[in-house]
This record gives C-alpha cells, structure tokens and sequence, in this order.
C-alpha cells in the first residue's frame, strides 16, 4: 500500500472519529449546571452559599431515567439562614427537583 494511501485512510478516520465524538451527548459542567441553577432560582431568593456534586448520577423521575447533578443552595430567609437540595438535568440543564433540605417533595416539572 502506498504512504498516500495510508495517510488517506489515517485522514478518513480521524475525521470519522472526530464526528462521532462531536454527536455523542455531552453533559453540563458541574460549574454550569449551578451556575444555571442560581439563574433559576435568583428570582424566588437570593443564593449566599452553594455547592454540586461533580459526579454526575443516574435516577429515576417521572418513571424516566436522567443524568443527574445534586447539589445545594443557601440562603437567609426571614433572618434565617435557609438550605435546599436540588437536582438538575446533566444533559439538559431542566430543573428537576428543589427542595428545603431534609424535607421531602412531590414530584415538580
């Protein structure tokens, strides 16, 4: 086989490789995906502390499977220092779940 030929193929599948990798979903960066949650949440209180898992997790919502990051918020409501957990969609960026810490919620959208 010629060198042309081989780095014609050589070509060919970096290209190949390079296209699939760039279909394949990618998830949200920890860092990201609070920093999205902070923009969601901004109107409802205002965030003095946080933190997110950087594993992301897999779970069952609404019967479906998701790539999820937990993490949490703080706030100080009414002179009360306020913590929520929250669950955010790793792919998405949806909001799946926020809640006063410890406390246990009904399913949100």
């Amino acid at each position: 086989m010629k060198a042309s030929k081989w780095i014609l193929a050589g070509v060919a599948g970096f290209a190949a490789g390079y296209v699939a990798a760039k279909r394949a979903p990618q998830n949200l960066t920890p860092e990201k995906a609070l920093k999205l949650v902070k923009s969601l949440t901004k109107d409802e209180f205002m965030v003095t502390g946080s933190w997110i898992s950087v594993q992301p997790e897999e779970v069952k919502r609404f019967g479906l499977p998701f790539t999820v990051y937990k993490g949490g918020l703080s706030s100080t409501l009414n002179s009360t220092l306020t913590q929520f957990d929250f669950m955010i969609d790793a792919k998405t960026g949806t909001l799946l779940d926020i809640s006063k810490h410890g406390e246990k919620t009904k399913v949100m959208v």
